[in-house]
């Protein structure tokens, strides 16, 4: 019975197969399909399973479920299989016992039967004495003896197979009630968990708005600190600013104080009101004296003012009798050229930026070369408005200044 082969068909080796596929889907069942694959494989190496199969499978699954390391559920899984492995172990007992048994009785038969006879009395016994048995009698009382040993054996592997399956049912219930309390003790500290995450997020709420409060404070020092820095660079630049002198043009030989920056935006606000009634085209050139703060350096403030004079009386002196000229900052000029295009304007800067780089000033017996200037030259544009008008002005001369181009840049 113990090297019978285990078909694959068969009840137990489909149970096993069931199992096999049932731990392969489930996250933690690697650990016990391993052990049951390892057995099998071990015992298909030189052909099919045998009944020593199930021993060894059934003695691997016990030493994996009393595993302290094992997961409960595992454990119930390899109990379980113990349970359907089992009933196939105790027929094998029963049936090595049965075999293991009948050749002892026949042995005693055979050895009754064996022995001769012994010789009638010559006399017979009293009637009163029994006669003593003959073989033939002993051979069946030792025939009758068996059922009765076989039934005491049956009624003990009975007995054992109750103790054992008892003890694996027992051992599934505490497998189970320790699955219960290991989940209840997850619970439990699942629940912990949650609460730590509540107070945790109560403290970085409380913490975030108190950072927002700290940022909201820092932000106003920070826009306070900027203001008192422009004031304070303000101040500085008024203080170190050449002084801007009295500055006259001579246009077209005629003597006349430049106009201001307020002066020549009314008379630009002025003629664009005419542009829109007449339909006449209007250009804006602004320019920029350079490297003004290098000749202050070198030569001082009065020579930066001889710098700003020169240009106001030399090099924007020779345009149209119509054409408006005017100091528009510390460092630039402004000049309109009504009834005027982007070429006519163009033509008229580039000359002015000719002569402006083939002057030289004479200052405190020195000869200064005049510093170049950058320019920007904007045409109107028909239903725009004066501030427009200007601001893209002033933008375009920003770009020529920030390109370093020298001489006049359209836009």
């Amino acid at each position: 019975m113990i090297g019978q082969v285990l078909s694959g068909d068969s009840r137990v080796m489909q149970t096993i197969s069931r199992y096999l596929d049932a731990l392969r889907e489930t996250v933690d069942g690697d650990e016990l399909h391993g052990v049951i694959a390892r057995t099998l494989r071990r015992h298909t190496r030189s052909g099919p399973p045998t009944f020593d199969c199930l021993i060894d499978l059934h003695g691997q699954l016990d030493v994996y479920a009393r595993d302290a390391l094992t997961q409960p559920s595992m454990r119930i899984r390899a109990r379980l299989l113990q349970q359907h492995i089992a009933p196939y172990l105790y027929d094998l007992k029963a049936e090595s016992a049965q075999s293991a048994q009948k050749p002892r009785v026949r042995g005693r038969a055979t050895t009754a039967e064996s022995k001769p006879k012994a010789p009638p009395p010559a006399s017979s016994p009293p009637a009163s004495e029994p006669s003593p048995p003959t073989g033939t009698e002993m051979a069946l009382e030792g025939v009758l003896e068996r059922p009765s040993e076989e039934q005491e054996r049956a009624d003990t592997e009975r007995a054992e197979k109750y103790q054992d399956l008892l003890r694996s049912e027992k051992d599934a219930w505490q497998a189970i009630y320790g699955t219960v309390k290991d989940y209840q003790r997850l619970k439990n500290a699942w629940l912990k968990s949650l609460d730590e995450l509540a107070r945790q997020r109560d403290e970085l709420a409380q913490k975030l708005g108190e950072t927002k409060e700290s940022l909201t404070k820092i932000e106003a020092e920070r826009e306070e600190l900027r203001q008192q820095l422009q004031n304070g660079r303000a101040d500085a630049a008024k203080r170190s600013r050449t002084p801007i002198p009295r500055l006259v043009s001579r246009l077209n030989g005629r003597q006349s104080q430049l106009a201001k920056r307020e002066g020549f935006v009314r008379q630009v606000q002025a003629e664009i009101k005419r542009c829109k009634r007449s339909g006449s085209p209007l250009a804006l050139g602004l320019i920029s004296v350079e490297s003004l703060d290098t000749v202050v350096k070198r030569y001082g403030d009065e020579a930066a003012s001889a710098t700003l004079r020169c240009y106001a009386e030399e090099i924007l002196s020779n345009f149209r009798a119509y054409d408006v000229v005017a100091l528009y900052d510390r460092d630039q000029f402004a000049v309109m050229f009504p009834d005027t295009g982007k070429d006519g304007a163009r033509r008229a800067l580039e000359k002015a930026y000719k002569r402006a780089i083939e002057t030289h000033l004479n200052h405190a017996g020195e000869s200064i070369p005049l510093p170049p200037f950058a320019g920007a030259l904007v045409t109107y544009s028909p239903g725009e408005d004066p501030t427009g008008f200007l601001v893209r002005a002033d933008n375009a001369l920003t770009n020529a200044r920030g390109s370093h181009q020298r001489g006049v840049m359209l836009s």
